[in-house]
Formats: structure tokens, C-alpha cells, sequence
């Protein structure tokens, strides 16, 4: 298949036909940049093969904005000797007619359609856009921007046609009996057996499932008569055992030492409470005996306490009378430095009474001039607003904005273009009349030599001769005539809007206008230098300096006068005054605080030698009075007393513990604890005994009662016919399953054969980018992995850009084969290889040039510098 001719109009971006003729057999390179409208060519190439006609959902092909627009596609191509021309209108008065042989045949509307579908191998849609499971052939070999790299999608859609290509081509049968006795084995195989993981399912399933279930009854039942035999068993030794310890009562004898050593703890429980009423009263002579011990260290603590209170009252008196020499010598030396502060202060004071002064004086005279300085400023600035006041309403009343003088100028040229359009075109009428003579054009007279333009019908009165009717020949003069009509209206609107008479006035106005712009921007600086904050910021530091310089002559009167002649004090000395005043505040200071501190310690020293004082006479009246005298002999002879009674029941409560260990009391109470238990054990287990014959019994006259050895044989039956119909579908699972093996190895083998005149053509092609590579191929037909170096890589493992060059690689190959069996190829390349490396792209040029000796091929590419040496004429699209 050979496309001749590309016509588009009213086609998305191209509202202009446009014709794309004389296309080459192999390679044509159509180069331009972004929108310039390559991929709206090839859009209109799928469009008038793949889309009806009257379909309505094809807005998009119709240009921007443009109502009632009729995108029309005019194709003409070659295939097997005959000739076509596909013409297709969308939208607006939608038709699609395909003419054969210079019209020898003609086909309309969805037969058209239809015709081509089965020429080229594609379907129709059934309504709507076309859909990529449709496009068939088309699809595989028309490459959209960016789609190279996806192969597996479109080869897969256009299944059918190479199939029937490579069955053409090899000979193999692509479908037939072999592929319908492999359906029906696989699918009677499929109805046993999971395809996944080859398990039962189905009537298989069920057998075997019945066959479980069976089991599990039958060994259930076996279970339970097995059970059933335990059982009886059981219940005989159960009623033995029943019997003999009924006859023995071992409980009683158990009973019976169980009291027996109840009794023994009863006596020993007396003699434990006569040993616990021993340790109560020790505990309390204990407790006496602690008391009396306690009170007796007091008393003599109290002495000591008194003895040690007398020598440090004496001591702390002493001190007192110690600390009265140290205050004395400290008050005469803080009367001394108070003396020599307050000297400093005045030396200071006058030192700093002429340092202000002066300072004040300095800065009266820097103050002075810069109020003349803002006075000038105010002034200056009142003579720039007045003058920035006239220009801005001389300003005002010329502005001219850009925006309008632009519209004027572009209007003017428009309307010179016009101008000149018309004298180029109008009918020129060039008359030279003999003297005395005239002729009237439309009524007005015209005389002597000249030149008149007609742009409109007129009439010409020549007198003596007759009436001419003059008709412009040109054919777009009315529609000139209208539009310099509307370019002159709208030139003289923004004249009237613009308060101008001509585009010179409004010029010489914009001028006069930018100069009064730039001269006020001047004044807008100046002002700026002489008030950078504003005129009331300026008017308000005039002010504040007006009232510092107030403030400095008030607080300047206020100092004191100076003293005539040579006071010997000068400013430089006020540092040195100051500093000798705060050595002498520090010294003053100093004294003043070690006078505190010797007046603190002496009021300290004398309180707390007042306070021991008190202490010990309160204390010696209180120790040592009668009363306590006589107390503390009474309880040093009841400390004795109550000794010897606490040392006699320590040894009684000794004796009585030794007794009372002796029995081992915790033995008797262990002994009557186990045989409690014991007796209670023997009881119990005579009591379950019994209540487990008489639940034996019951469960063995119920099994009685429901048949169970009836069960167990009707179970075991059921079991041996299950068992053999779940063998019967698994020897017919087997031999389906060893069936579809042997057949699939055939179908392998077919295919392989059918597969080979489609991997030489891939390898051809693979062999100019990977050399010793290959590609595999699935049962689909569809490349699935790279073979090279030892490995094999997934295509989608790939990168982006290699997986694109094989999918055109791919592409070329399938593209030989369709070809080889008769059917008709264009390859379309829409801004492919965009992500191939140098070294890449040209091995990919060598395979498209080998592909384009046998195909036609139409490559789009807005990288044109890039495909320069491919030996053909690059066609630009666009600007």
C-alpha cells in the first residue's frame, strides 16, 4: 500500500487546505516544530481510515472555536495495481466516498467503510470514536506519539490477521481439528480437574468428597462400637470395685484417726494458752522496766543539760564584754569617711555643673544651623509643589495613554494597508478631455487630464456622446471596500476618543505629554532629596528642633552662674572627681557595714547571753527542787524492783516454750488434716464409682437401642462403591490429562513451525541493535522477553527507550510478513525514538532504512537535524 496524496481542510490547527503530494514509495520524513501540526496529519490519516463518518463524537477534529466547521480528509493511495481515492467529510454535512480505478468503482457512505475495514484488516466501530481492540492492523502499524514502546496491546488486538498471515505464509494450520480435539480434551479435563494446581473439581470433586464423607462415618461407627466394647469392660471393673470398698468403709478407719488427733491438739491447745499468758506479762514488765529506764536517763540528762546551760551563759557574757572595743573603733571611722564623701560630692557637683554648660552651649550651636537648614528646605519644597501643581494639570489635560497611541498607530497602518489594497486592486480611469470639453462621473464634472480610482459601480455622462456604466472588475474589492470602511470608522473613533484630529496631533500630544512625565519625575526626586519623608515630615522636625532648641536655653538658665576667675575646675577633671567620689562612698561604705556587722554581733552576743542566763536560772529552779529530788530516788528503787520481777518471767516463759515444743503440736495438726482429706477422698470416689455405672449403663442400653452394627456394615458398603466410582474419574482424569500433554507437545511443535517466518523477520531486523540477541515469542504470537549474554529479560523489565525500539523493530517485522502474504502495510511514526540514546538511533536508522525498501513509511519527528542522513528530502510542516 502507497499513499500519493494528503489533503486536509478545516482540520484542526490547518483551517486552510493543505496538500501534501508526490509522496515517495519507502521513507518520508516530515519535520517541524511543536504544533506545527505533524501529529494532526496523522491524526487525519487514522481518522479517515478508522472512524465513521457520521459519527458525532469527533468534535475535537474541527478547528478551535469554529461552529459549523466540516474537517474533511482526502487520501489517495495504491494497493496489489489498483487505485483509490478515500475522501471523508466529518461533522457539517458528513459523507465518506472511496472511488477505485479513476472511478471505475465507487462506494459510499458505510459501504466505503466497510470496504476498507477488509482491505486494510481492521473493524468498524459499532458507534462512537474508534477503540484500540478494533484498530487490527492499523493499530499495530500506525505508531501514536509516544505509544512505541507498547507493543503487547496492539500486536495483540491485530492477533487474528497475523495469524492468518503466518498460516499463509508456513502452511500450518492455525486452527483446525488439532485445535478443536486440544479444546475439547482440555475442556473435559478442565470440567475434573483444577487448571491451577490440577485438583479434583467438578463430578470428581463430589465423587471423592462422598467418598470422604463415607469414610468418616464408617470410622465413626467403628470408633463408637469400639467404644462400646470399652465400655462394657469398663462397667464390670467399675461394679468390682463398687462392691469391695463398699464391704471395707476404709473412710471410717480414716474418720477415726482424724479424731484421735483433734483430741491431742485439744490438750495442747491448754497448754499453749498458759505459755501466751506468760509472754503477755513479761511483755508488760518489759515494757515497766523500759518506761523506768527511759525516766532515769533523763534525770540525769537533765543535769547534765543544766551544768552545760550555766557554762555557756558565762561564756556568751564574756563575749559581750569583748565586743564593746571594736564598736567604738568602728563608729570613729565611719564618722571619718562620711567626713571626706561628702567633700567629693561637692567637688563633683561643681565639676559637673560647668561640664553641662558647656555641653549644652555645643549643642545650641550645632542645633542653630540645622533649623536654617530645614527652614531653606521648607522653602525650596513650597516652590517645587507649586511648580509640580502646574505641570500636573498641564499633565492631566494632555495625557495619552501607550495603550491608545498604540491602537492609533496600529489603526493608521491598518488603514494605510487597506488604502493601498485598494488602489492596488481598484479600477483605474485615467480621461484626457479636450479643451472645453467635460464628463461627469456620478454627477460631479471633470475636465482637462487626470486620474480617477473606482472602487464601486459608476456612471459616466459624456455630453454628445452617451452614458458609460463602469463595474470594478476585482472580485474582492466590495469586501476591501467594507473593510477599509470599518478600519476608517475605527480610526476616527480613537481619534475622537483620543481628542485629537490626526495621528500626527495625538503624537505630538503623547510627546509633549512624556516630556511633562519625566519632568515631573524630576520634581519627584528633588522633593524626595529635600523631603525624603514628606513635607509634614520635614514641617515636623523643624518643629522638634525649634522645641530642643527651647528645652536646651530653659535647662541652660537653670544652672547655677559660673564664678568669675580661675576656679582652678575644669570639665576634663569631672571623671577623676567622680572617681575619688565613689572610692570614698566605697570606703564609707565599707565602714558604715562593718559598723553594722560589729553592732549586729554585739546585739547578737548580748541576747544570747541574756537568753542563757534565763535559761539556766529557770532550769537549776526546776532540777533542783525538792519535788523532783524525791521522785528520782522513788523511781531508782522501782527500777530495781521491777528488774529482778521482768529476769523471773523470762525464765518461766523459757521453761514453759521448751515444754511446749516438746508435743510438736503442727505434727498433730497435719495428721488430722491428711486424714480428714484421706476419709474425704474415699467417700468421694465410692460416690463417682457409682454415678459413673449408672452412666455406663445408660449409654450401653441407648447403643443398644439404635443398631449400631447395622450402621457400621451399611457404612462399609458405601465406602467400597464410592471408593470405586472416585477411582473411575481418576483414571479418566489421568489419561485426559497424559491426552492434553501430548497434544499440547504437538500444538508446541506447530507453532514453533508456525512461529518461524515471524522470527526470522525479527531477528533480521534485532540483529542491526543487539547482535547474537533474540527475542522469544508466546503462543500469541507477541515477543516476551530479550535473549542475549546467557539471560533472558522481560520486556517490561526494559527501559523505556529500549523497549520502544523493539516495539518498532517488532513492528517492521510484522509489517514484512503481512506484506509477504498479500497484505497492505503503511507504517506511521509519530515522534518516535524521542528517548533513543546517539549510538542507538543509528542503528535504528539502518533498520528503518532496510524497512522502508519494502514499505512505504511516514515518519513525523520535530528533531529534523537528527535525521538528516537518511538520504531523503525532509518535507517541513508548518513554519
Amino acid at each position: 500500500m502507497k499513499l500519493t496524496r494528503i489533503v486536509l481542510e478545516e482540520f484542526r490547527k490547518f483551517r486552510q487546505p493543505l496538500s501534501l503530494d508526490g509522496l515517495q514509495d519507502g521513507l518520508n520524513l516530515f519535520v517541524g516544530p511543536n504544533e506545527a501540526g505533524k501529529s494532526t496529519v496523522a491524526t487525519a490519516i487514522r481518522a479517515a481510515f478508522l472512524e465513521r463518518y457520521s459519527t458525532s463524537k469527533v468534535a475535537d477534529l474541527a478547528p478551535r472555536g469554529e461552529s459549523g466547521a466540516r474537517p474533511s480528509v482526502e487520501l489517495a493511495f495504491t494497493h496489489a495495481g489498483h487505485g483509490y481515492v478515500l475522501k471523508k467529510q466529518f461533522l457539517s454535512r458528513a459523507r465518506c466516498e472511496l472511488l477505485i480505478d479513476d472511478g471505475a468503482q465507487r462506494l459510499d457512505g458505510e459501504e466505503a467503510e466497510n470496504a476498507l475495514a477488509a482491505l486494510l484488516g481492521f473493524e468498524m466501530s459499532g458507534r462512537g470514536q474508534s477503540k484500540p481492540d478494533l484498530a487490527g492492523i492499523p493499530g499495530l502499524l500506525w505508531i501514536q506519539q509516544g505509544d512505541g514502546q507498547n507493543l503487547q496491546e496492539a500486536a495483540g488486538h491485530a492477533g487474528v490477521h497475523l495469524r492468518d498471515a503466518l498460516t499463509q505464509l508456513s502452511g500450518e494450520l492455525a486452527s483446525g481439528d488439532g485445535d478443536r480435539l486440544f479444546e475439547r480434551v482440555s475442556s473435559e479435563r478442565a470440567a475434573l480437574l483444577d487448571a491451577r494446581n490440577g485438583r479434583p473439581k467438578g463430578s470428581y470433586k463430589e465423587a471423592e468428597d462422598a467418598l470422604t464423607r463415607a469414610a468418616a462415618e464408617r470410622d465413626e461407627c467403628a470408633q463408637t462400637m469400639a467404644q462400646l466394647d470399652a465400655d462394657v469392660d469398663r462397667l464390670a471393673e467399675l461394679r468390682r470395685e463398687h462392691e469391695r470398698a463398699q464391704a471395707a468403709e476404709p473412710w471410717k478407719d480414716f474418720e477415726t484417726r482424724a479424731a484421735q488427733a483433734r483430741a491431742r491438739l485439744a490438750a495442747l491447745a491448754k497448754e499453749r494458752e498458759a505459755f501466751e499468758g506468760l509472754q503477755r506479762e513479761q511483755a508488760q514488765a518489759a515494757q515497766t522496766l523500759a518506761l523506768l529506764q527511759d525516766q532515769v536517763r533523763r534525770d540525769q540528762q537533765d543535769e547534765s543539760e543544766l551544768q552545760a546551760l550555766m557554762r555557756d551563759a558565762r561564756a556568751a557574757r564574756a563575749h559581750v564584754q569583748a565586743a564593746q572595743e571594736p564598736l567604738a573603733r568602728a563608729q570613729q571611722q565611719r564618722q571619718a569617711h562620711a567626713d571626706t564623701v561628702e567633700a567629693a560630692r561637692r567637688r563633683v557637683a561643681a565639676v559637673q555643673a560647668l561640664a553641662d554648660r558647656r555641653d549644652l552651649d555645643r549643642q545650641l550651636a550645632r542645633l542653630h544651623p540645622e533649623i536654617e537648614r530645614l527652614d531653606g528646605a521648607l522653602k525650596e519644597v513650597a516652590v517645587l509643589i507649586e511648580q509640580g501643581s502646574a505641570l500636573k494639570a498641564e499633565a492631566l489635560r494632555l495625557e495619552i495613554s501607550d495603550a491608545e497611541i498604540d491602537a492609533l498607530r496600529k489603526a493608521g497602518r491598518e488603514l494605510g494597508n487597506l488604502q493601498l489594497q485598494q488602489q492596488a486592486i481598484a479600477t483605474r480611469l485615467r480621461y484626457q478631455l479636450d479643451p472645453g470639453r467635460q464628463a461627469l462621473l456620478d454627477g460631479k464634472a471633470y475636465e482637462g487630464a487626470g486620474e480617477v480610482l473606482l472602487t464601486a459601480a459608476a456612471e459616466l455622462d459624456m455630453p454628445g456622446v452617451g452614458r458609460f456604466h463602469i463595474e470594478p472588475g476585482g472580485q474582492d474589492l466590495p469586501a476591501l471596500q467594507r473593510d477599509l470602511a470599518r478600519a476608517e470608522a475605527a480610526h476616527a473613533a480613537l481619534l475622537k476618543r483620543a481628542g485629537v484630529a490626526t495621528l500626527a496631533d495625538a503624537e505630538q500630544r503623547h510627546a509633549r505629554y512624556g516630556a511633562l512625565s519625566r519632568e515631573l519625575e524630576g520634581m519627584r526626586k528633588t522633593l524626595g532629596i529635600h523631603a525624603p519623608k514628606g513635607v509634614e515630615a520635614l514641617r515636623n522636625q523643624r518643629e522638634e528642633a525649634l522645641a530642643r532648641q527651647a528645652q536646651l536655653q530653659e535647662r541652660l538658665a537653670a544652672l547655677p552662674a559660673a564664678s568669675g576667675g580661675n576656679t582652678g575646675e575644669d570639665d576634663d577633671d569631672l571623671p577623676a572627681a567622680v572617681q575619688a567620689l565613689r572610692e570614698a562612698e566605697a570606703i564609707a561604705a565599707q565602714a558604715e557595714t562593718a559598723l553594722a556587722q560589729a553592732q549586729r554581733a554585739l546585739d547578737a552576743d548580748t541576747a544570747r547571753a541574756q537568753l542563757l542566763e534565763g535559761q539556766a536560772e529557770a532550769r537549776g529552779v526546776e532540777v533542783q527542787s525538792p519535788e523532783r529530788a524525791a521522785q528520782r530516788q522513788a523511781r531508782a528503787g522501782r527500777l530495781a524492783e521491777v528488774r529482778s520481777t521482768h529476769d523471773q518471767l523470762e525464765l518461766r516463759v523459757r521453761a514453759a516454750q521448751a515444754a511446749l515444743a516438746e508435743h510438736r503440736p503442727e505434727l498433730a495438726e497435719q495428721d488430722a488434716l491428711r486424714f480428714e482429706k484421706s476419709a474425704a477422698i474415699e467417700r468421694e470416689a465410692q460416690h463417682k464409682r457409682h454415678g459413673d455405672i449408672l452412666q455406663l449403663q445408660g449409654k450401653l442400653d441407648q447403643a443398644g437401642a439404635q443398631g449400631l452394627g447395622e450402621r457400621l456394615s451399611e457404612a462399609q458398603a458405601a465406602c467400597e462403591r464410592l471408593q470405586r466410582r472416585r477411582d473411575e474419574f481418576a483414571q479418566r482424569a489421568a489419561a485426559l490429562d497424559l491426552l492434553q500433554q501430548l497434544l499440547a507437545d504437538r500444538r508446541a511443535a506447530a507453532t514453533q513451525r508456525l512461529q518461524a517466518p515471524l522470527a526470522r523477520r525479527l531477528n533480521h531486523y534485532l540483529a542491526l541493535l543487539f547482535p547474537d540477541a533474540a527475542l522469544r515469542l508466546d503462543d500469541a504470537l507477541l515477543p516476551t522477553a530479550l535473549r542475549r549474554g546467557g539471560g533472558e529479560d522481560l520486556l517490561a523489565a526494559l527501559s523505556f527507550g529500549t523497549r520502544e525500539q523493539l516495539g518498532i523493530l517488532a513492528r517492521f517485522a510484522y509489517a514484512d510478513l503481512l506484506r509477504e502474504a498479500g497484505r497492505p502495510t503503511l507504517l506511521l511514526l509519530d515522534d518516535a525514538l524521542v528517548h533513543t540514546d546517539d549510538a542507538r538511533r543509528d542503528f535504528m536508522k539502518r533498520a528503518l532504512f532496510d524497512a522502508a525498501t519494502r514499505h512505504q513509511i511516514l515518519m513525523f519527528t520535530c528533531h529534523g537535524e537528527a535525521w538528516r542522513d537518511m538520504g531523503v528530502e525532509q518535507r517541513r510542516i508548518g513554519a
